[in-house]
């Protein structure tokens, strides 16, 4: 019950690929997503330690150091970034308070610092090789101090990072500061994320805002298209649909792209060729069959009833009883060889499969049929029989070329002769049935396999043909893997070639 819920509740491949379709576009937006936001994370970040480096050196080459004292020139003061929200302070001092304009002259160590900026957002302060604060900008003094901002530039080693403090996160970029000979401190520029995280911020908004509006495009494009391409198919089935049993000539029409349908479509008209064909076959064989069933049983009853129904002698007995015996045999014959074919159709019969010298099966048969020949008065001989070993049943093979054999003496008129010949080639061998009899018309050649098939109808139920000789000799050779053609003139005779694999050679020791 539950599968069969499964299956009523299964959408339909239009939908599935829709879905399939939308999943693949949200999976392909979130790794563009993903790498669109880190793409532009790493480019800003660049972009603000491109920048702050440039004022990290223009800080550095701004500071003068003469006999312990530091100057800071004009073109710091200048900087047009840089933070002043308060006047830079003395961290040397005991109270850390902040330098202006009146109190520069008394603290000469701070001579040029205490020059107010605009506000900005360049951050500056400046450390001693102890890692000690000299300078700083009032918004910088309540920022940490990471140890490595320190100790990698004194080792040479320029440091960029992050840092962040209660309000907000700040971008540090360290270098040293020399007195062209000695290092005598570290330079630290810093500048507030805020835009940049307020851009990723806008930039992960829109992404997620786009994302829903271009998935829903994306379902309805890939259903709209999914339709287009299914046309075609529910075209095919609206076709099938109305193909029937009992009406197979009907095809499907065929597009002219060259495209998955177009094969499809062709695949389709071939498969119910072939149906019409089989369907056919299938008629004509419970057709043919009923009648030849019918045959003998309706002779038998009529040879009976009239036996019974009138008065008769001894001789008249047996006559009677010799024509039934007769059919009987015939109705038993053809029984068998139905029984022969099913079980070949539903795959039960085995073959015993051993090297056997095809040659001296040819030639038994030759000598088995040899009064059989003589009768109908046909001259039956072996022609030229070259030793050949195949791979196969023995009595399978013979049960083949006795069907051949009898086949081309049946249709031999008399006078006239069969020969029997062998030969081998690199590959497999050739069992090969001439004969001089009546021959197949080329309408005839493509049928003469097919189940109760008969050329001429009326000279094989004059010997008691059933109609499945060859096709029984045509599905024994496909077991043994052969393969088997016709040659025929009306009038001239025809020649059967029968060619089976080689039997492999043993190694030799």
């Amino acid at each position: 019950m539950f599968e069969r819920l499964r299956q009523l509740t299964r959408p339909g491949v239009r939908t599935q690929l829709t879905l399939w379709y939308t999943l693949v576009s949200a999976g392909l937006i979130l790794i563009f997503g993903i790498a669109f936001y880190t793409s532009s994370d790493q480019l800003q970040t660049r972009s603000f330690d491109t920048i702050l480096q440039l004022r990290a050196q223009q800080v550095a080459e701004g500071v003068t150091v003469h006999n312990g004292e530091m100057t800071v020139d004009d073109v710091v003061n200048e900087l047009p970034e840089l933070d002043a929200n308060a006047a830079l302070i003395d961290t040397s001092a005991s109270d850390s308070q902040v330098l202006d304009s009146s109190s520069h002259k008394d603290k000469g160590k701070a001579s040029n610092l205490n020059v107010p900026y605009p506000d900005r957002s360049i951050m500056v302060r400046i450390f001693d090789t102890r890692g000690k604060v000299i300078y700083s900008t009032a918004s910088f003094s309540k920022i940490p101090v990471p140890p490595d901002s320190i100790r990698q530039p004194l080792k040479g080693h320029p440091w960029p990072g992050t840092v962040t403090s209660p309000m907000q996160s700040i971008r540090l970029y360290s270098t040293i500061l020399t007195d062209r000979r000695h290092i005598v401190g570290v330079v630290q520029v810093g500048q507030s994320l805020a835009k940049l995280n307020a851009s990723l911020q806008s930039i992960l908004a829109g992404l997620l805002i786009a994302t829903p509006f271009v998935l829903l495009l994306s379902a309805f494009g890939s259903y709209w298209l999914a339709g287009r391409a299914f046309k075609p198919i529910h075209r095919l089935a609206h076709t099938a649909r109305e193909i029937g049993a009992k009406d197979l000539s009907q095809r499907v029409p065929v597009p002219q792209p060259q495209d998955e349908v177009r094969d499809l479509s062709i695949i389709f008209n071939q498969m119910i060729e072939r149906l019409e064909k089989a369907f056919a076959q299938q008629h004509r064989f419970v057709a043919d069959a009923s009648h030849e069933l019918r045959t003998p049983v309706s002779v038998i009853r009529s040879m009976t009833e009239l036996a019974i129904s009138q008065p008769s002698n001894a001789e008249d007995n047996l006559l009677v009883l010799r024509e039934v015996n007769a059919e009987s045999e015939r109705l038993g014959r053809l029984i068998s060889d139905l029984f022969a074919l099913a079980r070949a159709d539903e795959g039960q019969v085995k073959l015993d499969c051993e090297p056997v010298s095809l040659d001296l099966l040819a030639a038994d048969v030759v000598s088995s049929l040899e009064s059989l020949a003589d009768e109908r008065e046909v001259t039956l001989h072996a022609d030229d029989l070259n030793p050949a070993t195949v791979l196969g049943d023995a009595a399978r093979l013979i049960q083949i070329i006795m069907g051949l054999v009898d086949n081309a003496l049946t249709y031999t008129n008399a006078g006239g002769s069969v020969a029997l010949s062998v030969k081998s080639s690199a590959s497999y061998a050739c069992l090969i049935v001439r004969d001089t009899g009546i021959g197949i018309a080329k309408s005839d050649i493509d049928h003469i396999f097919e189940r109760f098939y008969r050329a001429d109808p009326a000279r094989s139920k004059a010997v008691g043909g059933s109609g499945l000789g060859l096709s029984i000799v045509n599905w024994l050779v496909q077991a043994h893997g052969g393969t088997i053609s016709v040659e025929s003139e009306p009038g001239k005779g025809s020649t059967f070639t029968v060619k089976f694999p080689l039997a492999p050679q043993k190694p030799l020791r």
